[in-house]
């Protein structure tokens, strides 16, 4: 195995033996060895400057040009590029042949990609530093967290990029200069919660006097001071630190630094209460720092036997495997054992795959779900690694690339599970040294073909390996060995038989091998007299017979649980479908578990092999037409209610819809708040819209209610979790619904989400059809509210579209509307949003009345960051109409009052326009608050940082110019 991963390390070329190093913390050079490559001319190491920082992750042509040559690009840059990447070729694998490919950077498609180890770049090896202080912080070692910090900081060597010239240099370059910035605060918060803080007088010092804006250096500095017993410094710090916020920002210190101050003041311990968790440092991309190493692979089976063959290939192919991608297939019949060979042998590597595993079972032959999309996997993987919901993209193919970046150099498991074809498999594949394991009971061939997956087929076991799988199983000795021969070959040698009829002899310690075969074989008989034999057919024999082992419970669930439209189940679901107690759910879960009809994946919720849930839906078949009514009717009001529990729980606001399911079920998951909330979501969105498809189904009218209101309970969850394919998709689902019923508060709820759900794609025609639709119906009910709200998205849209006048005449309805209802806050917002729309039209004069409106109404309702927003618009329409020291007061006011509601985003907002008309004017502190606004925006975790750091950026070189 050593050898095999000494082979896969050979992504960089080695010349001579001796590595390459690549370095950017500093002046960008590359070394091999103890020798310096010669990179050749200025435009050349620019180039190697974006494929370096785009590393396993391919560039186009066209974002090369761009980024080394921006807006003076020579007519002649295509074949500069060419040049230059000819030229980095030859000096980095100066030894390859003059025809031979290239190894270490490749063209793909019209653009190039240069594949790098993650041992082979010091800015990968100060972000591993970076992560693992995060874990032994977390771990509660604060001394070693330092350490690992500063090893880590040791890697820096000056200015990144050094020697490189452009804007995209100096844009990260200051990313970067971020990123060691929040490293050295995050030390020296370490080195004060150990007692240190004398030893950072010097080094805090000298940081705030570089950084004189940035508030946690100066708050870190009078901690230190207060440490080493210099209390009265440390108030001198606060009065700095107070003058320069106000001389160059106009604001006064933040809540922080006030509460430092106060401590001091009174004589107290200026030391906040130690966290448990590290502060989160954000990561810039393309290397994010994963919160925690994933670790989704259920739990290995206990033994595997027989599959000695199979284990001993797939180390095999991996140790075969030279560039350490690698992809698998496990695949055979149905119950033959695939997921639990592929978990053995996953586990069995996972040391040598030391960034985690992924997995996800795609429920490929679930008879009772739809297969998992690429898009929704992907988004669950995203989620694991770290990137929050409001940054994953929408479509599949942006999901994959940002996927592939984060994997690009990370050694991970990820395992496929029970998937159905190639093609929806190949945006999940890395591309990178991680191991790909797939299950399938097809042979893939596309997998094959274009991702070189090496195949694993699995067949029966033999009789020997059936007959110890039954022993070891059941827990017998050798006793009755022609039994269980005869049992093995009942079972054909399918594991998934063997174990079921093996569970069935365990939990019955007096029945005898010999009486189990003679029941088999009367239930073979049975089958194969009522025409029923088929391949599946040893399987249900083995059903039936540990069915009627059941107690009566038990045996009830496995045929209700065929009513269950969802993957798994919980105790509470079955519960209310049973009419039971959860405690007595929970037992009878137990016993269908010991007898191997169940098995528990995430704690508490058990889930069936798909022949086993074949089985419980015909099982379910055989109740009575009111049994199977009543039970999926409590499953639905279940559904419902608890979602509705959740919804409600949510950090964002909610309609006025009135859930009330007639079965209120007597026992639900206690649910505290958004935390509980968002995670039975997450745990229970499949069941709650198979459940919504289920009684879109029927055509009772409790069942469309269902249909309608379970989407609308998740709407809110899917806008957070920015899951807008699934809420497109359920909400579709709801509109079917909602025009059987012909409700109309079920019409304009459904209409208006889905118009919103469609803008989320960019479907402007098809959103502004729908949205229009609500509105006729909010219309034809008299909803004022319910108007208002349709026009003023109506407007957003067409706004978007750029059809101004039509936006101002549906504004100006919203306007009118939200007066007949009384709501000054929709009113506020009316004129708000004129504001913009004047501004987009160059009608500077109505933009500022309607703004000021906006003003005194926030003002009078008491909407903080709504009149801080307004007074930054306000101050950009100032800003074109040339009344600039007029925008400069008007940002100014945007900033107080962000700051007196405490909100650092609006803030961010204000600095940013603050900064804007500065530079606008030529004036000094544009920068100063541009360096204010990208520290509050990355803070956040914000979009907008990555603009505010261009614009800084542009700032910056034109004051160096």
């Amino acid at each position: 195995m050593a050898n095999a991963l000494r082979r896969r390390n050979r992504s960089v070329e080695y010349d001579g033996g001796e590595p390459l190093r690549f370095e950017v913390l500093g002046l960008l050079r590359v070394r091999r060895g103890d020798r310096e490559v010669d990179l050749g001319a200025a435009k050349q190491r620019a180039v190697l400057a974006v494929l370096l920082l785009a590393r396993n992750t391919p560039v186009s042509r066209g974002h090369i040009i761009e980024a080394v040559w921006g807006d003076a690009t020579p007519s002649s840059a295509v074949n500069l590029v060419q040049t230059y990447v000819a030229g980095l070729r030859r000096a980095l694998e100066p030894s390859r042949a003059r025809r031979a490919p290239a190894e270490l950077l490749t063209s793909v498609g019209d653009g190039y990609l240069l594949r790098l180890d993650p041992t082979a770049v010091d800015l990968d090896a100060f972000e591993r530093g970076v992560v693992a202080a995060a874990r032994l912080r977390s771990a509660g070692d604060l001394e070693s967290a330092a350490g690992a910090l500063d090893e880590a900081l040791a890697l820096w060597r000056g200015e990144p990029l050094g020697g490189v010239a452009g804007l995209f240099a100096e844009v990260e370059r200051g990313r970067l200069a971020e990123r060691r910035l929040a490293v050295l605060e995050e030390r020296a918060e370490l080195l004060l919660l150990i007692g240190r803080g004398a030893e950072l007088v010097q080094t805090l010092t000298a940081l705030v006097g570089e950084h004189p804006l940035r508030e946690r250096g100066h708050g870190l500095l009078m901690r230190a001071l207060c440490q080493a017993g210099r209390q009265a410094e440390a108030l001198g710090v606060y009065r700095q630190a107070r003058q320069v916020l106000i001389e160059e920002l106009g604001v006064e210190p933040g809540p922080e630094l006030r509460r430092l101050q106060q401590a001091v003041l009174a004589g107290e311990d200026p030391e906040p209460e130690r966290p448990t968790r590290p502060i989160a440092i954000p990561v810039p991309p393309p290397e994010p720092a994963l919160p925690t190493t994933p670790a989704q692979l259920p739990r290995a089976p206990v033994a595997l036997i027989g599959r000695d063959t199979e284990v001993a290939r797939l180390d095999g192919l991996l140790d075969a495997s030279p560039s350490g991608g690698l992809v698998l297939v496990v695949t055979g019949a149905a119950g033959v054992g695939k997921t639990a060979l592929a978990l053995h042998w996953a586990h069995r590597v996972r040391e040598d795959f030391a960034d985690g595993q992924l997995y996800v079972d795609l429920h490929g032959y679930d008879p009772n779900q739809e297969p998992l999309g690429a898009g929704e996997v992907l988004n669950r993987f995203l989620r694991t690694l770290g990137v929050p919901s409001g940054d994953i993209p929408v479509t599949v193919e942006e999901r994959s690339a940002l996927f592939r970046t984060l994997v690009a150099d990370r050694r991970m498991v990820v395992m496929l599970d029970n998937a159905r074809g190639s093609t929806e498999l190949m945006p999940l594949l890395p591309g990178s040294p991680s191991c790909v394991v797939v299950t399938s009971r097809r042979r893939l061939v596309g997998l094959v073909a274009h991702a070189e997956a090496r195949m694993v087929e699995l067949d029966m076991l033999d009789t020997d390996a059936a007959v110890e799988v039954l022993g070891r199983v059941a827990g017998r000795d050798g006793s009755e060995v022609g039994a269980m021969r005869r049992l093995a070959v009942l079972c054909d040698g399918l594991p998934l038989a063997l174990r079921i009829a093996a569970a069935r002899l365990a939990v019955s310690p007096s029945l005898r091998v010999a009486e189990l075969v003679a029941e088999l074989d009367d239930e073979h008989g049975r089958l194969a007299a009522l025409g029923l034999e088929d391949e599946d057919s040893t399987v249900r024999a083995a059903l039936d017979a540990s069915r009627r082992a059941l107690s009566p419970l038990p045996a009830r669930l496995l045929a209700l649980l065929g009513l269950h439209p969802g993957a798994d189940v919980t105790a509470y679901v079955v519960a209310a479908m049973a009419k039971v107690r959860v405690s007595e759910a929970q037992r009878a879960l137990d016993a269908l578990t010991a007898a191997n009809l169940l098995s528990v994946g995430e704690p508490g919720r058990y889930g069936a092999h798909d022949l086993v849930r074949v089985y419980t839906r015909t099982l379910a078949g055989e109740l009575g037409p009111d049994e199977q009514h009543e039970a999926t009717s409590r499953m639905l009001d279940f559904y419902l209610h608890c979602a509705d529990l959740a919804d409600g729980l949510l950090p964002v606001g909610r309609g006025s819809v009135r859930v009330a399911p007639e079965l209120v079920p007597e026992e639900v998951p206690k649910l505290t708040g958004a935390g509980d909330a968002t995670a039975w979501l997450d745990a229970e969105q499949g069941n709650l819209i198979a459940a919504a498809e289920l009684a879109g189904e029927g055509t009772e009218r409790a069942w469309l209610v269902h249909a309608w209101q379970l989407p609308y309970t998740l709407s809110r969850f899917f806008w957070l979790r920015t899951d807008r394919a699934t809420w497109l998709r359920s909400t579709e689902l709801a509109m079917r619904a909602a025009t059987s019923l012909g409700d109309p508060e079920a019409r304009f709820v459904t209409l208006f989400n889905l118009g919103v759900a469609l803008a989320q794609f960019d479907r402007w025609d098809e959103a502004l059809v729908r949205m229009r639709e609500a509105l006729e119906v909010a219309r034809a009910g008299g909803d004022v509210n319910a108007q208002a709200r349709a026009l003023t998205t109506v407007a957003d849209m067409l706004q978007t579209l750029g059809r101004m006048e039509e936006a101002e005449k549906f504004y100006r309805e919203a306007l009118e509307v939200s007066r007949a209802a009384g709501s000054r806050w929709a009113e506020a917002a009316a004129h708000h949003n004129l504001g913009p729309l004047y501004l987009a039209m160059r009608r500077y004069e109505d933009a500022k009345t309607w703004l000021r409106a906006a003003v005194r109404i926030y003002q009078e309702v008491g909407e903080q960051c709504g009149e801080s927003t307004c007074h930054t618009d306000l101050a950009a329409v100032l800003l074109e109409s040339g009344e600039l020291s007029e925008a400069v007061a008007s940002a100014r006011t945007a900033l107080s009052v962000a700051s007196a509601a405490m909100s650092p985003y609006h803030q961010a907002l204000a600095h940013d326009r603050l900064a804007s008309v500065f530079d606008r004017q030529r004036m000094a502190g544009a920068i100063a608050h541009w360096q204010r606004a990208l520290a509050l925006f990355t803070e956040l975790n914000s979009p907008e940082a990555d603009a505010v750091r261009a614009r800084l950026a542009r700032a910056r070189s034109t004051s160096m110019g």
